[in-house]
């Protein structure tokens, strides 16, 4: 259901999804896309550094949903957490046994079960106490002009079940490879094997693409039609830090690419698990 009144403005929380935040994300999916597709054997230690960033984030929203906290806040950080999910390239969705396999299912749980809590009982709160307020207006959660109470939450609350039993499953997942690869080898078990040439599934690299996109149309849509401002002032310790780093690896993938010419190094492609 849309909206039929103009939402509020409000103040954002410039530490959590102010700009810098938001531009340091954007670049880290970016970069960790290429990193997957030109050098994979860098793929684990990115993948450690962004989650380490994503936790920080998350917990942040975590902490502030404690106190007031406008409804739309939490569906601006779930789609920013939600975009780290685009670097599905080769083999980025069988690294169970690597450490940046398990902190990702482990992440994805705890976000998950926050989502749930969100939907479930965190936003009737967090409604109640803005219209305490004696606001009238929508706090809109997607694109056009849904509310966080329409149809949306709805699909929030599915999706937020789904993504627990996944993850969950995924947990399992990862122990047993982590078993196995110490059973196999373990002096090699938290390192990752060398591959002869870099595997590319071409679905899910349209699907990594498509993902990066929607993503960042969604937040800074977000951001846009609810008002929200005091994002902007990206020399705040907060922002500079995913900020530079962000930028750091988008640059140093990049030279990469320039320098060592990897975009003309052999990959095996795949289309839905054949080989081309």
């Amino acid at each position: 259901m849309s909206s039929s009144s103009q939402p509020c403005s409000f103040d954002g929380n410039n530490d959590i999804y102010g700009t810098g935040v938001r531009i340091g994300l954007y670049c880290q999916w970016l970069a960790t896309l290429l990193i997957t597709l030109f050098t994979p054997e860098e793929e684990e230690t990115v993948r450690v550094l962004n989650i380490t960033i994503n936790t920080s984030i998350f917990l942040g929203i975590a902490v502030q949903s404690a106190k007031e906290t406008n409804p739309v806040e939490p569906v601006i950080v779930l789609f920013l957490m939600c975009g780290s999910l685009s670097s599905l390239t080769g083999n980025g969705m069988s690294n169970f046994s690597h450490v940046s396999g398990v902190f990702r299912a482990l992440f994805y749980t705890a976000l998950s079960a926050y989502g749930i809590w969100y939907w479930f009982d965190g936003l009737d709160k967090m409604l109640l106490q803005v219209r305490s307020d004696g606001q009238t207006c929508d706090a809109i959660g997607f694109l056009g002009k849904s509310r966080v109470d329409g149809w949306f939450r709805k699909m929030g609350k599915g999706l937020s079940v789904a993504g627990l039993v996944v993850s969950v499953c995924l947990i399992g997942l990862c122990v047993i490879a982590v078993w196995k690869r110490f059973q196999d080898r373990f002096e090699n078990a938290m390192r990752r094997p060398k591959k002869q040439r870099p595997q590319v599934e071409i679905a899910l690299l349209v699907l990594s693409g498509g993902l990066i996109a929607f993503s960042v149309v969604v937040v800074e849509y977000l951001i846009r039609v609810n008002g929200v401002t005091g994002l902007g002032d990206i020399d705040a310790v907060g922002q500079l830090i995913p900020f530079l780093i962000g930028i750091l690896e988008l640059t140093s993938i990049g030279w990469k690419i320039l320098i060592k010419g990897l975009f003309f190094k052999k990959r095996c492609w795949f289309l839905f698990g054949m080989h081309l």
